[in-house]
């Protein structure tokens, strides 16, 4: 996918060994965790059926573009009655020159009122 980053961006540093180390501490948890590896692989494999991740060639070269490796973990809230399972997608992770993906996306609109505003609001109502 096209990600929208800013024009004076740094270009990612190499991000695959990181992930793949975050990968590996991952499938040990997931061993451990039989429920846990179940819910994970369900909510994998609706990921790549909607289209939000593709499988990446192991042949480098293939694809234009440098590759994105983004680490994650999965958060479970045992209280839920919905969604016990959160994949948490770690954009801050930096890559091997030192600059994350967080830093060179740009930066949307803001999509919540500060706080300030929103008790202000509720204590002065209109």
């Amino acid at each position: 996918m096209k990600l929208p980053l800013s024009d004076s961006h740094d270009t990612l540093g190499d991000s695959y060994h990181t992930a793949r180390a975050k990968l590996l501490a991952l499938e040990q948890r997931l061993l451990k965790q039989l429920q846990l590896k179940k819910d994970y692989s369900q909510f994998l494999d609706e990921y790549l059926q909607v289209g939000h991740m593709t499988p990446v060639d192991e042949v480098e070269g293939k694809e234009e573009g440098p590759k994105l490796y983004m680490p994650h973990h999965g958060i479970v809230k045992k209280t839920s009655s919905n969604t016990k399972l959160r994949v948490v997608f770690n954009g801050s992770e930096k890559s091997s020159n030192g600059v994350s993906l967080n830093e060179i996306m740009m930066a949307g609109q803001q999509a919540q009122d500060d706080l300030f505003d929103i008790v202000q609001r509720f204590r002065f109502p209109k």
